[in-house]
């Protein structure tokens, strides 16, 4: 039996969004201090970490705003791929493990995959709550610990299952 992690970033365009959620937390929280959506990293994962930082104890309510945000706005930006939603069904029905992988907090995580319609392909999902590298050890952990091979785009995943 196969294992795989697949990062979201294979399935949608996370970086975007939460590009576009950090707009929107800027003009809901964003008073004092000040968050200005240009100085952070382009990366969802680096974008996250530092609204965390940003935040700290004075906006503890970020996650909440953010998780507003994505249940507000995933039913249209995100849309199921057909193709790709087929390739992870059929590997998970062939006996492939999949996790999937994110910086994303465990809401919008999963209101993504739900939205995208690949939810029940997954054996484990992993959410990093901005860190990444947290999601990837813990996808890893629930494939049982081995090592396990890591797809960050749609292109590398589609090779991956064998398209």
């Amino acid at each position: 039996m196969s294992a795989l992690i697949v990062l979201d970033t294979a399935l949608a365009d996370i970086d975007a969004l939460v590009a576009e959620s950090a707009e929107y937390l800027a003009r809901r929280l964003g008073g004092i201090p000040p968050l200005d959506p240009a100085d952070l990293p382009r990366d969802a994962a680096g974008a996250l970490s530092a609204i965390d930082a940003w935040a700290g104890i004075d906006v503890a309510n970020w996650r909440q705003e953010l998780n507003r945000w994505f249940d507000a706005h995933a039913p249209v930006r995100l849309v199921p791929d057909p193709e790709l939603n087929s390739l992870l069904r059929r590997a998970a029905k062939q006996g492939t493990q999949l996790a999937c992988a994110s910086a994303l907090p465990s809401e919008p995580l999963e209101l993504t995959l739900q939205h995208l319609g690949c939810t029940r392909a997954f054996t484990a999902v992993a959410a990093g709550d901005g860190s990444l590298d947290d999601a990837l050890s813990a996808a890893q952990a629930a494939l049982g610990g081995r090592v396990t091979p890591i797809v960050r785009t749609r292109d590398e995943l589609v090779a991956a299952l064998g398209a």
